[in-house]
């Protein structure tokens, strides 16, 4: 597989899981709570991990459930903007985590 490759299915998944979470009933959006914030703890230390411009305190916000698709939509685009921009970037935990937050949603 060659890098283009790998950011291409990448960004498949992250605008499948966004389109899914805006697409969720509010009640099962909200039951995907803690499934949304792992995979956006893994996003947003992967991409403190390419750009050393993400401080090292940055958090991620506490949203009502109707936010998270956007918080993901935000955090994936910044990782995929440093990881285009990175001669290293590690793309299987940040496509393992969208996989399987997608394979987590109801």
């Amino acid at each position: 597989m060659s890098e283009d490759d790998g950011f291409d299915d990448v960004e498949r998944e992250l605008w499948r899981v966004v389109d899914r979470l805006n697409s969720l009933p509010l009640t099962k959006a909200a039951a995907a709570t803690s499934d949304v914030y792992a995979a956006a703890h893994v996003l947003l230390n992967q991409t403190r991990r390419l750009d050393p411009a993400v401080p090292a305190d940055a958090g991620l916000p506490n949203l009502a459930p109707q936010g998270l698709g956007a918080m993901v939509a935000v955090l994936g685009g910044d990782w995929l903007d440093a990881a285009r921009a990175s001669s290293e970037p590690d793309i299987d935990p940040v496509l393992d985590a969208l996989v399987t937050l997608r394979r987590a949603l109801p």
